[in-house]
């Protein structure tokens, strides 16, 4: 059960409680044990379920096609079924009191929609989760924040001090698959109480579910502790409550992989391993090595690792992650502001350096122009350039992708149509000047 109730009366625990005969050990079959665990997972699911979270694990699933009639079928759906388990399951209580306190929030279609993204359209797991969502609040925030989005503002200064430590971030750039991944480093954890750093986990991970990319295309969490493990540091209970959080929120989880180089971390896996749904069993991966070794294996399933924020030499890096925080405040409390989260693979970025040359969608646009250069006479290109720049336009836009920067205070906003003319007139006025100066 959680240590403490915030806010109000009840006192609700986490959906799936812990069982008297867990596995606890850190002895040398740990490892079979872990192994057999994710074995007995996969054998429950079918052999289209486990194809499914195969390519999830590798990024190579696709997305949902939300046709207008999907969207809406589902949506009636899913308030079907909210009406016909809201006075049901044992977990409602939470549901049904925000229901009366605010149906324009419990209603809102925006809200809904994340939590249909979240389980691919299955409207039955949907209203389960959203269920479990309002319990999961309330628990943590209280009566008062059930009907309000959770802010920055609604952390208190512990919650906001354990959140700046670092040891749970976002990563700024995306995945392969173009998936947001979150990142745990249980070994640099700060709090003053266990609270502290739940309602700092389910802050983050709403701030996650509020991009309309990661809703479709799920999260890759990784959980690293490439050093010395140390047991002491670990509440019996934060496994459950941060699972708890996981499987509340409107977030599909799509991988889960943990890093290790001290076989003693196995003691918190195999709790976890206890935790988690038979589903989400099938999507955990262990890596054990160093730091190296884990980084390699992490890039095989796509992760970013040249932004993870632990160094060779096990520092934790808070630099982006204190960036992220403060372009996050700008968002909630300048109104009409766009709150882009992570700009997508299809979104083309404007600015200058490495992680900007090497975004996928500048990379894409260059190629365009280098193939127009290649197919058009120069002479001719120069008679028509706004025409071919236009037409890269078009393609981008087609392709789902904005044209973005960052604002004076860090936070991605879409460029007008003149900018981004003047911005891709220039660039393509380059490839031409470097070409001519290659030939010669």
């Amino acid at each position: 059960m959680p240590e403490e109730s915030v806010g109000c009366t009840f006192n609700f625990g986490p959906t799936k409680e812990r069982k008297p005969n867990m596995v606890e050990s850190n002895d040398s079959g740990s490892d079979d044990k872990i192994d057999s665990l994710i074995a007995n997972a996969l054998n429950q699911l079918s052999l289209d379920e486990r194809e499914t979270v195969y390519y999830e694990m590798h990024g190579v699933d696709e997305i949902v096609q939300e046709t207008p009639g999907l969207v809406e079928t589902s949506l009636n759906r899913l308030e079907l079924e909210l009406e016909r388990i809201k006075h049901t399951h044992r977990k409602a209580i939470a549901y049904r009191m925000a229901e009366e306190m605010s149906p324009e929030y419990v209603q809102d279609q925006t809200l809904r929609m994340k939590f249909l993204r979240s389980e691919k359209f299955d409207v039955q797991k949907s209203a389960e989760r959203m269920i479990r969502f309002f319990d999961c609040k309330l628990h943590f925030f209280g009566q008062a924040k059930l009907c309000q989005d959770i802010t920055l503002q609604d952390l208190d200064k512990d919650d906001l001090k354990s959140l700046k430590a670092g040891y749970m971030q976002i990563l700024p750039i995306r995945d392969r698959a173009g998936r947001a991944v979150f990142i745990a480093v249980p070994s640099k954890q700060t709090f003053k109480t266990p609270m502290n750093k739940y309602r700092a986990y389910f802050y983050l991970s709403m701030v996650m579910a509020d991009d309309v990319e990661t809703q479709k295309r799920g999260v890759s969490m990784v959980v690293y502790n490439v050093e010395k493990f140390e047991r002491d540091k670990y509440e019996n209970n934060a496994v459950e409550h941060t699972t708890w959080i996981q499987n509340s929120v409107p977030i599909k989880t799509c991988s889960i992989h943990y890093c290790m180089s001290d076989s003693g971390f196995r003691y918190v896996i195999n709790i976890a391993m206890h935790s988690l749904s038979e589903d989400a069993r099938a999507r955990v991966k262990v890596h054990y090595g160093t730091h190296l070794e884990c980084t390699y294996s992490l890039m095989t399933f796509g992760c970013p690792v040249h932004s993870l924020p632990v160094g060779l030499d096990g520092q934790l890096k808070r630099k982006a992650h204190l960036e992220f925080i403060k372009m996050r405040y700008q968002q909630e409390v300048r109104l009409g502001l766009p709150r882009i989260v992570l700009p997508s693979h299809d979104d083309v970025l404007f600015g200058r350096g490495k992680p900007y040359r090497q975004h996928v969608a500048n990379i894409k646009l260059h190629a365009m122009m280098e193939e127009e250069m290649k197919q058009t006479e120069r002479s001719s290109l120069k008679g028509k350039r706004i025409l071919t720049i236009e037409k890269l336009t078009d393609a981008i836009r087609l392709g789902g992708g904005r044209f973005l920067q960052q604002d004076d205070v860090g936070c991605w906003v879409e460029v007008d149509e003149k900018g981004v003319h003047e911005k891709v007139n220039r660039a393509f006025r380059t490839r031409l000047r470097n070409s001519s100066s290659h030939k010669q």
